[in-house]
């Protein structure tokens, strides 16, 4: 038989839980996370133009189907 303190007893019936609890949150905002990176990448607004479009594909520089200008992909980093 297994011999606990009541102290003991307390940590592991409050503390697992939490453990747990913590976790799961942690596991639940990453995943949140990438998933909100992933639909970001596929919205995508035009330079030119200010269309805002969805491109699913690879392209690293997708064309605007309004103007047709190529438009990088994320934020951009040029200074003009």
């Amino acid at each position: 038989m297994i011999e606990l303190t009541m102290e003991e007893f307390m940590l592991w019936v409050v503390g697992f839980p939490l453990v747990a609890i913590g976790l799961y949150s942690i596991i639940t905002g990453l995943k949140r996370r990438s998933m909100i990176r992933a639909s970001q990448w596929q919205i995508i607004r035009c330079r030119v133009c200010g269309n805002l479009y969805q491109d699913r594909s690879r392209d690293r520089s997708p064309q605007c189907p309004d103007c047709g200008r190529a438009n990088d992909r994320g934020e951009s980093r040029r200074l003009g």
